[in-house]
């Protein structure tokens, strides 16, 4: 019998990069999303995307120079102080069982702290203080002795980069948006990479995602990919998939002025439709402003679906035209 996870196995054969799957199910019985509901907008690094959802449990993964950066109190001024206590307890305590000890602590301008462990190599634990008042961390590991200044630098400079957003506003132009915040990196010069899970709050029964990453080189395009997985010889599995299944769009499409691929599928299982729709640029190497991006959008097994093909790609493409580049 086909369900969810074998079908899953299809979209897996375009997937250029793993996604952290978050599943968003409810027992609400099956009818057609209202298009009418109002969009609302979101800001997550060098784009924006507008959805009918209120933003509720939003989950999101920022990485400057592949360390992750967490909004971790609005209130950081009087917070700091706990959660850098926090930090230098923990590292005493796993002092203890042979881990780098706690070496000192180094002030950043506007109040915040970065502490540093030691070993054989550094550790940083950080913390951004905006002037008003958010507060950020990020975590790195593994740093060379030799590499400590230099290290100390990028954290100064980052410091000094980071500023207070409304959720709700716009960055300025040109920004890498994070939560409640944005940071005016330079153009080309840092790795950046984000992933979003975004729940439709008026559609609980699906999933969207949201990937954005700066690249070295571009992998083979999602079309290229599709096709190679659905030609030629496949697996028994494979085969049942897609003799159970459709192919409702396979074409290139613009998207805030970028050249992007799409690929819409959608399979019959116990009586229920699922889709599977995803969008993909490739990415310019090494450009911050042109990243590799990509938008998928599945159904699930439980929960609010749609009635017809119809409305899950008026649904689908109200998402892909409503993204825009910060």
């Amino acid at each position: 019998m086909l369900n969810f996870k074998a079908y899953k196995k299809l979209t897996r054969a375009f997937k250029l990069f793993s996604v952290a799957v978050i599943f968003f199910t409810s027992t609400a019985a099956s009818g057609a999303p209202s298009m009418d509901t109002p969009l609302n907008t979101f800001y997550f690094g060098r784009y924006s995307i507008s959805a009918p959802t209120d933003g509720s449990d939003i989950w999101t993964s920022y990485k400057i120079i592949q360390k992750d950066l967490q909004l971790i109190s609005k209130n950081g001024k009087r917070d700091i102080t706990n959660k850098v206590d926090e930090s230098i307890a923990e590292i005493n305590t796993l002092h203890k069982s042979g881990y780098k000890g706690f070496d000192q602590k180094i002030s950043l301008d506007g109040g915040g702290v970065i502490v540093v462990s030691k070993s054989t190599s550094y550790d940083f634990d950080i913390y951004y203080l905006t002037p008003q008042n958010t507060l950020y961390r990020q975590t790195v590991e593994s740093i060379s002795i030799n590499s400590f200044d230099k290290a100390i630098g990028l954290a100064k400079d980052l410091n000094s980069l980071i500023h207070y957003r409304n959720p709700a506003s716009k960055p300025p132009e040109g920004t890498f948006a994070v939560d409640a915040g944005y940071l005016t990196l330079p153009h080309d010069k840092y790795p950046e990479q984000v992933s979003i899970g975004l729940p439709i709050s008026t559609v609980p029964g699906i999933h969207v995602v949201f990937d954005t990453q700066v690249i070295r080189k571009p992998e083979p395009g999602l079309i290229e990919r599709y096709d190679q997985h659905t030609s030629g010889i496949v697996t028994p599995m494979l085969q049942k998939i897609l003799t159970s299944s459709s192919l409702l769009r396979k074409n290139k499409r613009m998207v805030a002025g970028l050249t992007f691929e799409e690929v819409l599928l959608k399979t019959k299982s116990n009586n229920r439709t699922f889709y599977s729709f995803r969008i993909e640029y490739a990415g310019t190497p090494k450009s911050s402003m042109e990243p590799y991006a990509k938008l998928e959008m599945s159904t699930l097994d439980e929960g609010v679906t749609f009635n017809s093909d119809e409305d899950a790609l008026e649904f689908w493409d109200t998402l892909v035209n409503s993204i825009k580049r910060i």
